[in-house]
């Protein structure tokens, strides 16, 4: 019984060492913050970046953060994503240009 326990104890310890350390996003709490710098509620700024972050990788959301989206198409993803996470989320309009 306590061999089961044990290896139940460090199967539940890897799983969270790999969730906390692979599997959350290290744009989200930036992107947030900019939401609310912009002026919009801590609510409508989560429910944002939950939205975006689920449709966004880390790499297009870095992009975003930096402005440096270069390419037409992935401008035309992002605003397309916007716009529905504004409708979703209560937040006014943006407009996303490549650079």
């Amino acid at each position: 019984m306590s061999k089961v326990l044990l290896w139940m104890g460090g199967v539940l310890f890897a799983i969270y060492i790999v969730k906390t350390e692979f599997l959350n996003s290290k744009t989200w709490e930036p992107f947030k913050n900019g939401c609310v710098a912009g002026g919009y509620s801590e609510q409508q700024c989560s429910c944002l970046s939950d939205y975006v972050h689920e449709r966004l990788s880390d790499n297009e959301v870095e992009a975003i953060l930096n402005q440096q989206i270069r390419d037409e198409g992935l401008a035309a993803k992002i605003n397309t994503i916007r716009i529905a996470g504004n409708l979703a989320c209560n937040i006014g309009e943006t407009k996303v240009q490549p650079n």
